[in-house]
């Protein structure tokens, strides 16, 4: 926590791009500001109460600490390493107070979150290649809690990974765990979230920046100043009411499919539809004014946009200013100059701006439309205010917002969802040759349908390869490979690289009408190949994808419906490593496998105590997400609400109003 002096300062330097705090009951008008509510204005958001439209909204507040989203230029860039320690707090609280659980504002309806040390988002973690990240994680919610490290490749600490039911038992509610691990040869735009059910969709996400003296972009000679964008769907309801729903016969709101988002949030600020027939009848409905993204005038400004989201792919773009995509994922690319970025779930992209169309003060639309081709043809759009200002300054325009219009040249919002590979040459910067012939090559083919489950009942959801995904969430798979060098439980798709090389991975997506975004973990692929249909190991090593120079890298890639990618990975990182979709409500209900790398070397990891502690005690027959608690020698009772709960909790808050 900043001291009173910095926290004022920043209270009058970024009030204007901060939520206000509020305190209010969801069914009657708010209270007059407090003076700590009016001077920490800028600086706090309202955590309060809990997001059922008749609970009490107690005052609580929660740090929104927008200047951070401003990577300051003075962070020393070495080739030193440190040990970096943090220590975080999972909770629904951000004092010490057992009736009050945590709530934001973002888009103008008030509703439940979940915060890390009190913060939503998340805080940054800014680091260097080389050093060691070690955080201390406490997790003070009711529900277990996991975080991934997304996009590290965590080479030699597979057990690092935190993904529940693959590589660790998750933190029990009251429990901690350390995870460490060091950045080896990385460096780009990374990011961090919860890897426990979908409850990433509630607030546990944040930045992961780590920089080099080997980057090809060079701060004072490729930009100037950075900033971190986060973009993202947001729901109104709680993502474990979300999935349960999904699980069931009704589904949620009616259908089984994956909810679009309820507003687009940029730097967690949006601007709610009030009149929504899905609007909960009877809550208040104040949206924020939008986000301020400041940028410096007459300089270069590198944005580093995540997409944290649980479903959307977002097209950025900016009023009047064109701009050069350079990180796609991580790795430095020679891109295009173009006007408009498409950034599909768990995708990064740095993109370079240069302010030149004006003077301090002047403002811009920043933009980031939903890709509605692949969702409800509906169209949905979230806008920021883009500032141009001499160092960062306020300026109160009042309500006063932004005349300018969009390109003409983007994308309309129901055109077809297609990845930026799909549409332009992204050359990496840092050459490097498709790998040699892979020396194995294996398939893992996702769609949805009903698959027969573990117990012979039916399941309908996603599947790789007619296995749909059932997280055996206290019995997870690495302690089995460790043992006995294999896996032999038919929870979950995998395949097996046994050779020490280079492999080929076909994804094979077989929903005709549904697009994805899959993310391995743990290992960085080479893009050999796109095409459409359902592609067979042995057609693809009948081609000949050998001599492919400087192919795309990347860790997320988006494929359309009745279409396939080929990946290249080399296995020069022995682990358990999942791959799955990353619209979180799809890898809720089934959509996740495993790649095994090496699994006779697998066998001589180490198994920490304190990882193996965490599953001590536990129900190994148990499917995830369930609630526990290290502190009760009952049978624990299952996390989600029973259904008739959850679906009159629903039903309450969706449907026509009367007025």
């Amino acid at each position: 926590m900043r001291n009173l002096l910095t926290l004022l300062s920043l209270s009058l330097s970024l009030g204007p791009y901060l939520i206000l705090a509020q305190s209010s009951d969801s069914n009657t008008n708010k209270e007059e500001p407090s003076v700590l509510d009016t001077l920490f204005g800028g600086i706090f958001s309202d955590i309060s109460g809990s997001n059922s439209s008749d609970d009490p909204l107690p005052s609580t507040q929660a740090v929104t600490d927008y200047q951070s989203f401003i990577l300051p230029n003075d962070f020393e860039i070495t080739d030193q390493p440190q040990l970096r320690e943090y220590n975080f707090e999972i909770k629904l609280i951000p004092f010490e107070n057992p009736n009050r659980t945590a709530t934001a504002n973002p888009d103008g309806f008030t509703r439940q979150v979940y915060t890390i040390n009190g913060q939503f988002p998340a805080p940054v973690i800014e680091c260097n290649t080389g050093d060691t990240i070690r955080v201390h994680v406490k997790n003070s919610l009711d529900i277990p809690q996991t975080i991934h490290w997304h996009g590290i490749s965590q080479n030699g600490t597979n057990v690092m990974d935190g993904v529940p039911g693959i590589t660790q038992c998750p933190i029990p509610p009251g429990g901690s765990f350390t995870y460490e691990f060091p950045i080896i040869e990385q460096y780009g735009t990374y990011w961090y979230h919860s890897h426990f059910a979908n409850t990433m969709a509630d607030g546990i996400a944040g930045a992961f920046i780590i920089h080099s003296p080997n980057d090809k972009l060079k701060r004072g000679t490729d930009y100037d100043e950075e900033r971190v964008l986060l973009i993202q769907d947001w729901m109104w309801d709680q993502s474990t009411d979300i999935v349960a729903a999904l699980k069931s016969p009704e589904g949620y709101r009616g259908s089984p499919g994956a909810p679009k988002g309820d507003s687009i949030l940029i730097n967690n600020i949006g601007q709610t539809n009030c009149s929504s027939p899905n609007y909960p009848e009877g809550a208040e409905c104040n949206p924020p004014r939008p986000a301020e993204i400041p940028v410096i005038v007459g300089k270069k400004t590198r944005f580093r946009i995540i997409n944290i989201g649980a479903h959307s792919m977002l097209r950025v773009s900016i009023d009047q200013h064109e701009f050069e995509v350079a990180e796609v994922d991580t790795d430095p690319v020679f891109g295009p100059t173009i006007h408009e970025v498409p950034i599909a779930p768990a995708q990064r992209y740095s993109i370079i701006v240069d302010a030149n169309q004006g003077k301090a003060g002047d403002k811009f639309w920043l933009r980031a439309n939903v890709a509605a081709g692949c969702m409800d043809k509906v169209k949905q759009d979230g806008l920021a205010v883009f500032r141009y200002t001499n160092n960062n300054e306020q300026y109160d325009d009042g309500d006063e917002t932004p005349d300018t219009q969009p390109w003409n040249d983007l994308a309309e919002f129901d055109s077809p969802c297609r990845d930026l590979d799909d549409q332009y040459t992204l050359t990496p910067r840092d050459p490097i040759d498709a790998f040699t012939k892979p020396l194995q090559t294996h398939a893992l083919s996702s769609k949805f349908g009903t698959f027969l489950g573990m117990q012979g009942q039916n399941i309908t959801g996603f599947a790789f390869n007619n296995i749909s995904f059932q997280n055996q969430i206290w019995d997870p798979m690495l302690p089995h490979v460790i043992d006995s060098g294999h896996y032999s439980v038919d929870n979950v798709a995998t395949v097996t690289f046994d050779c020490d090389g280079y492999v080929d991975l076909i994804l094979n997506n077989l929903d005709a009408g549904i697009d994805h975004p899959y993310h391995l973990h743990g290992n960085e692929f080479q893009l050999i190949k796109r095409g459409d249909g359902n592609l067979t190991v042995e057609e693809a090593q009948a081609m000949d994808l050998s001599t492919i120079t400087n192919p795309l890298r990347r860790d997320t890639i988006f494929i359309p419906g009745n279409a396939y990618a080929i990946l290249r990975v080399r296995t020069d990182n022995p682990g358990v490593w999942a791959l799955h979709c990353h619209i979180g409500w799809h890898l809720a209900v089934g959509k996740l496998a495993t790649m095994i790398v090496r699994p006779d070397d697998i066998k001589n990891f180490d198994q920490p105590e304190d990882w193996k502690g965490l599953c001590a005690g536990q129900n190994p027959d148990e499917e995830g997400p369930a609630r526990r608690s290290i502190s009760s020698s009952n049978p624990a009772s299952g996390h989600l609400r029973s259904l008739r709960e959850v679906k009159n909790r629903i039903i309450s808050r969706q449907g026509p109003r009367d007025e």
